[in-house]
């Protein structure tokens, strides 16, 4: 018997579950921009029900459990940009990798698109790392580009290219923390 949970990807993501996707950002809100999740459920859910007809979404189980949303939206025909919110107990659990595995190989065939992009708010090395472990790498920042607890915030830029995402598992760079400092680096692993 296996010990890693089964996994699941379903889209569309069930709108009405989008409560749910509020609570589990609470512990984390510092790390989400006020314009993606606004400081309010009644903010959030009327943001999210305005941008539902151009994304398409994603809900990610495991073992059965709603516990992840990703979502894609086409900003032109060769770019796209992609969001990804777990609830923070699925972090961790090998789940976040080939859920966004499965969903950004959709993006791609689906789409057509020859690029894809995270952004993340400064600091946020959970979203960097799992992104870069999909083969993106980090390509720079926006100074003050978002607001998060009202107050002006810098963002990681991320580029994912199809290119780089279909050079398989493992081959992208990786986001890696010395352990004897607190500097992150990008390094591309061979």
């Amino acid at each position: 018997m296996s010990n890693s949970p089964e996994l699941a990807v379903s889209s569309p993501f069930p709108f009405e579950a989008l409560p749910r996707v509020w609570r589990w950002i609470e512990p984390f809100r510092e790390k989400v921009a006020d314009d993606f999740a606004p400081q309010d459920m009644a903010s959030f859910l009327a943001h999210m029900g305005k941008t539902r007809d151009r994304q398409k979404s994603w809900a990610v189980y495991g073992d059965g459990e709603l516990g992840g949303l990703i979502l894609f939206e086409r900003l032109s025909k060769w770019l796209g940009t992609a969001h990804i919110l777990l609830k923070p107990d699925f972090q961790g659990r090998g789940l976040a990798v080939k859920a966004c595995r499965i969903a950004v190989g959709e993006m791609f065939a689906d789409a057509g698109i020859g690029k894809l992009e995270f952004q993340a708010l400064a600091g946020n090395l959970a979203v960097g790392s799992l992104v870069c472990n999909l083969g993106a790498r980090r390509e720079g920042t926006l100074i003050g580009h978002t607001l998060s607890g009202g107050k002006p915030k810098d963002v990681w830029l991320y580029g994912l290219s199809r290119e780089q995402f279909m050079g398989g598992a493992g081959g992208g760079p990786r986001l890696t923390r010395p352990k004897e400092s607190n500097v992150v680096s990008i390094e591309q692993h061979e």
